[in-house]
């Protein structure tokens, strides 16, 4: 028998070792939740610490605010996740965002105006809507913001900032990967209430397999962050980014549709 060289045994002892079940990879619970900062972008200080945090958190830059560029690149150095934040329409009134995407633009505007954001905020690999309350639920509309999605290959979160809103079901419609929120974290900004939430999003993901929350780069947020997700594991469940949830559902759905 030919005898290994010291380089071929050493090469042959690490592919066996990467090639060997992880006893680590074993222990991982399979329930994962994904949780997404808004709202970066505005305050630096605070933006810097979320994105400092040791965990796999995703960031969803707003476009115009004036440190988006600097936070998202920071984020991307980190390793993070960088997502678009995309301001859509409300509800409430004429939206104070610049940019925004409006009910009286046309489909040619749209597309512009949705371009344009995602140059502003580099490494974004998909998007999510701040505000939309009003755009959200407009089918049209809806329908040409997802085919400029599918046409540059983002997927799409809805953080349902309305209970009427059809984002989700026009991104199935039009071929684009997407999720949608679960849970608001810090709706009441309170330390506790903050706390209850996670508690949600946990239980939920426990429940279903897996569950999406917002936050927001509030002092409190960070604090329940820093405090709580070092304990995830020992609930039962570990923290991914979005993208992982997306390949994680589609897996799930295609091995159902081949099941049936």
């Amino acid at each position: 028998m030919q005898k290994l060289t010291i380089i071929q045994a050493s090469l042959l002892i690490a592919w066996v070792v990467l090639a060997a079940p992880s006893h680590s990879d074993e222990l991982k619970p399979d329930a994962v939740i994904s949780i997404i900062i808004d709202d970066i972008g505005y305050r630096l200080e605070e933006g810097r610490e979320m994105i400092n945090l040791s965990a796999n958190l995703t960031y969803a830059v707003l476009p115009n605010a004036p440190k988006a560029r600097q936070l998202a690149s920071l984020a991307h150095q980190r390793g993070k996740e960088v997502m678009l934040h995309m301001p859509m329409q409300s509800t409430l009134g004429e939206a104070a965002e610049e940019g925004v995407l409006a009910i009286d633009m046309e489909e040619q505007e749209v597309k512009q105006a949705l371009l344009q954001a995602f140059d502003k905020v580099p490494h974004a690999i998909g998007m999510n809507n701040h505000q939309g309350s009003l755009l959200t639920r407009h089918p049209g509309h809806m329908t040409w913001v997802m085919k400029a999605m599918r046409e540059e290959n983002y997927f799409f979160v809805d953080s349902r900032t309305a209970k009427q809103s059809i984002a989700a079901k026009i991104a199935i419609e039009q071929g684009v990967p997407v999720v949608s929120r679960d849970v608001f974290l810090d709706h009441s900004i309170d330390t506790e209430q903050i706390k209850q939430q996670l508690d949600i999003l946990i239980k939920q993901a426990l429940e279903k397999g897996y569950a999406v929350g917002i936050g927001h780069p509030h002092p409190e947020t960070l604090s329940v962050l820093r405090e709580m997700l070092p304990m995830l594991a020992l609930r039962g469940v570990r923290l991914e980014p979005i993208s992982y949830q997306l390949q994680k559902r589609a897996s799930k759905a295609m091995a159902h549709r081949t099941a049936n």
